[in-house]
């Protein structure tokens, strides 16, 4: 049974593995994404107009559906961009499994099983940030900004400007969700447990916030917000991530912590029947005892 879960389907020993074997097992895995990815982009080609009116959805009531070009090829850039961005999620999968696969020996023989929940769990986690960044995200950003001052600012929107912000916001919400993927394999390793992530909760909330503001698109604090929120929530289900993947830590902690509380109940309750063993030899108890 662990022979058929093991990674890679062929036994791979990295330590008799030469460079040039290494280097040509990942130029495989690379023209393997690279295929999946150009099939992906010409499948996404025909949609593009259905992809644009998509993207466009949350600002419909600013731009009645329309955006407006400055230059002679944007149409063209722009329907082009959002062809390879949707090629990028469909090959997210593809992208995850290849490259675990090519690291997965190195980090020990973790089994097949764990492969595809990974996959799976992480492939999963990007596609449901997207959809939230889509549902809950955008449409307040976009109508929030959109909505600034109309008496002083009259709206022309590009598509490159435009699509540049949809899409970089909701990769943004896709990679805030990995968290909880990530948290699971450093969990699956023992390299973190749930004591550790709650530990460093406030070191987190601030460090969670310079990253959403890192890579939110736009430089207003609206939107970093916006994406902090919901990567701070994260790290919260991560935390139960790794309480479930790996409870032995924390319960051991308990267990110390409990068994140390009984040894020192157990040493004061010791100190204060010395006392009434040292009255029983006492003359005058004796005395009692006689009469």
């Amino acid at each position: 049974m662990a022979g058929r879960l093991r990674l890679p389907s062929r036994p791979r020993d990295d330590a008799r593995m030469t460079l040039i074997e290494h280097l040509d097992e990942l130029r495989s895995r690379i023209i393997k994404i690279g295929a999946v990815f150009i099939l992906a982009t010409i499948v996404a080609w025909f949609f593009r107009v259905d992809i644009f009116n998509l993207l466009l959805e949350p600002a419909q009531g600013q731009l009645q559906g329309k955006l407006y070009v400055t230059s002679v090829a944007e149409q063209f850039v722009s329907d082009m961009k959002l062809a390879l961005y949707v090629a990028f999620v469909i090959t997210i999968p593809v992208l995850l499994y290849q490259v675990w696969a090519f690291v997965a020996p190195a980090v020990g023989d973790l089994g097949r099983v764990f492969t595809y929940i990974l996959i799976t769990l992480a492939s999963s986690l990007f596609i449901a940030g997207i959809a939230f960044g889509y549902i809950f995200v955008v449409p307040v950003g976009v109508k929030f900004l959109l909505s600034w001052a109309p008496d002083r600012y009259d709206t022309i929107i590009t598509p490159t400007n435009y699509m540049a912000f949809v899409t970089r916001f909701l990769l943004a919400c896709g990679i805030v969700f990995e968290l909880p993927a990530a948290t699971y394999v450093a969990a699956k390793l023992e390299l973190i447990d749930a004591s550790l992530l709650k530990k460093y909760r406030k070191h987190a909330i601030v460090v969670n916030t310079i990253i959403a503001a890192a890579i939110t698109p736009s430089p207003d604090p609206f939107s970093m917000l916006l994406l902090a929120v919901p990567l701070v929530g994260m790290y919260e289900v991560s935390i139960l991530i790794a309480r479930y993947v790996n409870p032995t830590t924390e319960v051991t902690a308990h267990e110390l912590a409990r068994d140390e509380e009984d040894h020192d109940e157990g040493e004061m309750d010791e100190a204060e029947e010395d006392p009434a063993e040292d009255g029983d030899d006492h003359p005058e108890n004796g005395h009692e005892r006689d009469l």
